[in-house]
């Protein structure tokens, strides 16, 4: 199973980038002071050139192999997950970030004892219960 956004999701970016230099292109055409034009392109560029491309290739894999999120951006991704085979057991519980905001995390229990804690993305939390399910299904033992 691929978990991906909707497309609608990047589809906002791409409309912010284009409403952002269809802005900047009228602020010169007006002749209105340069810097606030290049603030819109700026606008344009980072969610048109970053965020566009990075939700639309967020996605999350659930095969028969592994569990596996690639996120962030374009040019320098993030992958984490784990492969089916060696999880012992997994917990879901909570964490506490240096602002002292709570969050959602997988503990996975290897078979060879070792833990690892997995701070899942807003694309693997979407899709949370439907994972849990899918695991459960392979015979992983998951406990929220």
């Amino acid at each position: 199973m691929i978990y991906t956004f909707s497309s609608y999701v990047p589809g906002i970016a791409i409309a912010i980038a284009v409403l952002a230099a269809s802005i900047g292109a009228l602020l010169l055409w007006r002749r209105q002071p340069l810097t606030i034009a290049l603030i819109a392109f700026g606008v344009s560029a980072v969610a048109g050139g970053l965020f566009a491309p990075m939700l639309a290739m967020d996605r999350v894999v659930l095969d028969d192999q592994k569990l596996e999120q690639t996120t962030g951006f374009w040019f320098a991704p993030t992958v984490k997950g784990f492969r089916l085979a060696e999880v012992a057991s997994i917990a879901i519980g909570t964490a506490r970030n240096r602002k002292n905001r709570e969050y959602e995390v997988w503990i996975v229990k290897g078979r060879d004892g070792q833990v690892q804690e997995i701070d899942p993305g807003d694309l693997w939390e979407m899709n949370g219960q439907d994972i849990i399910r899918r695991l459960r299904e392979k015979g992983i033992d998951v406990r929220q």
